[in-house]
């Protein structure tokens, strides 16, 4: 199950934080609270508010579990190891995924960043880039499919981002794009599990 929202391009950051603190449980609230900016600090309460509702909906889970972390810092519940879910969010979007095997996702503004695009693609992805209808479009599917995956391995960013997409071969992407909220989202899971 996936679920994604729209944040609106103005709204006040700081008074919608003031109504979702309260029912932030004291365990998550530190992570809020770290963000110094108050958009960040409202997308960390607003994503976990959602994996709580996901979970209660398809679960039938009363609360949200405490994170334990794999060694990149994956997250995942110890209580419940046949439920599986991912967070992700970005300036226009928020995105949860929560599901019964393994799953990644990454949301991310539509954007087309040169340098990062030449520090992460291999010439075959620059190239497919460059030469799209809307490179910037380009960039942020193959982008939110490659960090969608390494969330999914629970690798975290890695040094040879070039090769990511190369390794996937046993992995289904589903791609989302939200052209009014300006946002791509891609999630990934291992085929045949």
């Amino acid at each position: 199950m996936i679920q994604t929202v729209d944040i609106p391009n103005v709204f006040d950051a700081s008074a919608e934080l003031g109504k979702l603190l309260p029912r932030i449980p004291q365990w998550r609230l530190q992570k809020v609270v770290s963000y110094r900016r108050d958009i960040d600090k409202f997308l960390c309460a607003k994503s976990f508010l959602m994996l709580e509702e996901m979970l209660r909906e398809n679960f039938g889970l009363a609360g949200c579990p405490e994170f334990s972390y794999e060694s990149h810092g994956k997250p995942f519940f110890r209580e419940y190891p046949k439920i599986f879910f991912n967070i992700s969010h970005c300036h226009r979007g928020i995105a949860c995924a929560v599901t019964d095997r393994p799953v990644g996702i990454d949301i991310e503004e539509i954007q087309f960043d040169e340098g990062l695009a030449g520090a992460v693609f291999n010439p075959e992805e620059l190239e497919t880039v460059r030469n799209a209808d809307e490179p910037a479009m380009k960039f942020t599917e193959l982008w939110t499919r490659k960090e969608s995956f390494l969330k999914l391995t629970g690798e975290g960013l890695k040094n040879n981002m070039k090769k990511t997409l190369f390794e996937a071969g046993k992995v289904t992407f589903t791609t989302g794009i939200n052209r009014p909220a300006g946002y791509v989202y891609s999630t990934a899971t291992w085929k045949n599990i």
